[in-house]
């Protein structure tokens, strides 16, 4: 899976992941390299863009849980415009 957003340089974002099922556990893959990520709860994220930087940022975060086709583990690639 791969996300979209913008959000303007110094501020935050908070980024729901959300599976069909049950969210049993969830991480960060890949941590961002021009702002930071915090974990909130099992399905949410906090992304704050590095004060002063503009241009483009990733990572990746996962999530573990049961849907209606099976259990398993997905990885969602997020890519940032940071303006």
């Amino acid at each position: 899976m791969t996300a979209y957003f913008a959000v303007r340089s110094g501020e935050t974002c908070n980024f729901p992941m959300r599976i069909p099922g049950a969210m049993l556990s969830s991480g960060v893959s890949q941590k961002p390299a021009h702002g930071t990520l915090r974990q909130i709860n099992v399905t949410t994220f906090r992304y704050t863009a590095a004060s002063g930087y503009k241009g483009n940022d990733t990572f990746a975060i996962y999530g573990e849980g049961k849907g209606p086709y099976g259990s398993g583990r997905s990885v969602m690639t997020v890519n940032a415009t940071i303006e």
